[in-house]
């Protein structure tokens, strides 16, 4: 819940507080940590608090973290320590969010009801980094559904699987959702709802090519949670290794174009949240993008 909570806060928000800019310097800023974890009252208001002065924090320096995150060692560790304290307190922040992707289901389905697709069209459905694609402009060679929603994990994927998925008989289904790994669970768990997802498309849409697209590395993973970019990465080998097995279904990597060839991140690729890609990171998945959808449908 805590890293939900700080995606919605980080994010969205990098909106409100960060408009603000730290009021700490990095001595200061380890400071308030360490004595944060001292305090014991445990409260939604030190929560809070905790949460808007790491978001002003980190999103200051968010640039010079990904460059040098050496230099910051022992703040992310303080700064994770806290998120650990306080992941139990619960914010309304859930109900929220629960509530954007039902009326996003609700639009959708109004859409679906005034128009008619193409059967042979392209289903883009997954998390932002789908809603934020301008997948029709990128492809417009193709007849294309976009599906995404931001926040949307792949328990509610599969919940709306037949709104989102099985009613547009689509050709080729592209997948992309890293809100598990980013809520703090497993690769092994984030894989298998991958796979169960699969299934259901396979068993209603036997002919159906099925894209798997990579998890994103993000300038923000580490502010996330602990171990975000590396269970990303985990998560990755591991659709990689199942969609070898598979027929009809393709890993597709769109992570390791984003690094530059000293293995760091790309930070112009990004728009101010860190998170969310701009033109210049869709322009690295297009052309990948669009040669497989070309070789799919030849």
């Amino acid at each position: 819940m805590t890293r939900l909570i700080l995606i919605i806060f980080l994010c969205a928000n990098i909106s409100s507080y960060a408009q603000e800019s730290s009021t700490f310097d990095d001595k200061h800023f380890i400071e308030y940590l360490t004595n944060s974890l001292k305090n014991n009252d445990v409260n939604i208001e030190n929560k809070n608090a905790f949460l808007k002065e790491s978001s002003n924090y980190w999103n200051d320096r968010k640039l010079d973290y990904n460059l040098h995150p050496e230099n910051y060692e022992k703040a992310m560790s303080l700064f994770h320590e806290n998120q650990e304290k306080f992941k139990e307190i619960v914010s309304a922040a859930n109900n929220k969010m629960n509530n954007r992707i039902e009326d996003a289901i609700k639009n959708f389905q109004n859409l679906d009801d005034r128009n008619t697709f193409s059967k042979n069209s392209i289903l883009f459905v997954g998390s932002s980094s789908i809603a934020g694609w301008k997948t029709s402009i990128s492809f417009p060679e193709f007849y294309i559904i976009n599906r995404g929603i931001g926040g949307m994990n792949m328990t509610e994927i599969i919940q709306h699987y037949e709104i989102l998925i099985k009613k547009h008989s689509p050709s080729v289904i592209v997948i992309y959702c890293d809100i598990d790994i980013e809520q703090g669970k497993s690769p092994e768990i984030a894989v298998n709802a991958f796979k169960e997802l699969t299934r259901k498309i396979k068993g209603d849409l036997p002919k159906t090519s099925i894209l798997l697209l990579s998890m994103k590395p993000a300038m923000i993973d580490d502010f996330i949670g602990r171990n975000i970019r590396k269970n990303k990465m985990i998560t990755n080998e591991l659709l990689l290794k199942f969609s070898e097995k598979e027929n009809n279904i393709q890993f597709v990597d769109l992570a390791s174009p984003m690094l530059n060839v000293d293995g760091k991140l790309k930070t112009d690729i990004f728009i101010n949240d860190g998170m969310h890609l701009n033109k210049l990171g869709y322009e690295i998945w297009n052309p990948i993008i669009r040669n497989i959808l070309l070789e799919l449908t030849k």
